[in-house]
């Protein structure tokens, strides 16, 4: 659906629109999403576009951080920044999914933060965590915590009608 609303009825969004999309749901303020647009808009010089393969494959990934949290804690140990190839064969691990070079380079491009052409990944994995957080995942995690109080509704309301009959 978001993807759609970018697309306007063609094949593709902008690799501005996917940043947009993105950031929507993290706890970044509104200056600092610009700030990442605007990266994306100075650094993007041949823009290729996001196919909706690419766009759903990504966003299926996202949720599998956990699986890619410990991947990357493997190379922070060796001290060595992961490569393009690198992250799109833990994407397509973790997600199951492989997802164009296309794409990599739009998501380096947005969180490579001084421009040596490395992702930062601890700002990748905070963000996209920030993401997850506040959309789904957070929902299904207060349904969780709020069956016991279900149980204990539906026992008291039991034990009323117990009680009145």
């Amino acid at each position: 659906m978001e993807f759609q609303q970018y697309a306007r009825g063609l094949t593709t969004i902008s690799e501005e629109d996917f940043a947009r999309i993105l950031l929507r749901y993290t706890n970044l303020s509104e200056s600092s999403i610009e700030e990442y647009l605007v990266r994306v808009r100075d650094r993007i010089l041949k823009a290729q576009g996001i196919n909706f393969k690419d766009f759903k494959n990504f966003f299926l990934f996202l949720n599998h951080m956990d699986d890619f949290i410990l991947m990357m804690r493997l190379y922070n140990i060796s001290d060595q920044p992961i490569s393009k190839e690198e992250f799109r064969r833990a994407v397509s691990i973790c997600g199951g999914e492989d997802i164009s070079l296309g794409l990599i380079d739009s998501v380096y491009t947005i969180f490579d933060v001084d421009g040596d052409g490395s992702l930062s990944t601890e700002e990748f994995i905070s963000i996209m965590k920030s993401r997850l957080k506040r959309g789904l995942k957070t929902h299904l995690v207060k349904e969780e915590h709020g069956w016991p109080k279900f149980k204990t509704c539906v026992r008291h309301e039991m034990r009323l009608k117990r009680g009145g009959m």
